[in-house]
């Protein structure tokens, strides 16, 4: 997927996951080579535009990893709220954080937690990454291509969350859209006309 945002100082959203499941007694998280950085980091891409975040991370999932949602299971500190009137709710992220990939471009990248039991359902998609290995904080850490603060957020995670957060079947969550039914009965030419506040600059 290509950045959607490459003005300078564009920022892009990502969403990705760290899988664990344990192996042998020892809780451990499913890595891959990145294809472009060529470092060691969990999987995850950007969400497009056509794309809410829990969507973006079902098909990132299946895409780069062969992980099918009916194979694993949402970690949540809140139990799964059901959807509303209008809203379609969806899991929310473990940690979100902003970095550069690279000079002048940045991600904001919304950090899942998913648990499993078992072996992909099926390669990934051909053109993704075949490097993978599951690892614990420790051999993670020990990598000489892992990035230091995906080593953190790893670690944290995998003592603080996996064994202590709500476990939630993936497929509990819906890959709907929210409904077409509107919040207001403004017309599109109402609800996006200008808005003469709107001229202020804003600086933060």
């Amino acid at each position: 997927m290509a950045h959607l945002n490459t003005e300078p100082h564009g920022h892009d959203v990502t969403i990705s996951a760290w899988i664990f499941r344990q192996v042998d007694g020892v809780t451990k998280a499913l890595v891959h080579k990145h294809r472009k950085m060529g470092i060691w980091l969990q999987p995850g891409g950007h969400i497009e535009h056509t794309e809410n975040p829990w969507q973006a991370l079902v098909h990132e999932m299946r895409e780069e990893t062969g992980y099918e949602p009916e194979q694993y299971a949402v970690l949540q500190p809140l139990p799964r709220m059901r959807d509303g009137v209008h809203d379609v709710m969806h899991p929310v992220p473990a940690v979100m954080n902003t970095h550069s990939p690279y000079q002048g471009h940045f991600h904001s990248d919304l950090i899942m937690v998913l648990t499993t039991d078992e072996d992909p359902a099926h390669e990934p998609r051909p053109g993704e990454s075949r490097a993978m290995a599951w690892l614990s904080p420790q051999e993670y850490a020990s990598h000489e291509d892992a990035e230091p603060d995906a080593v953190a957020i790893m670690t944290m995670l995998a003592e603080k969350v996996v064994g202590h957060w709500y476990r939630t079947p993936a497929t509990d969550w819906s890959l709907a859209d929210a409904e077409p039914d509107p919040l207001t009965d403004r017309t599109p030419e109402q609800a996006t006309a200008p808005d003469p506040e709107d001229d202020r600059e804003t600086s933060w």
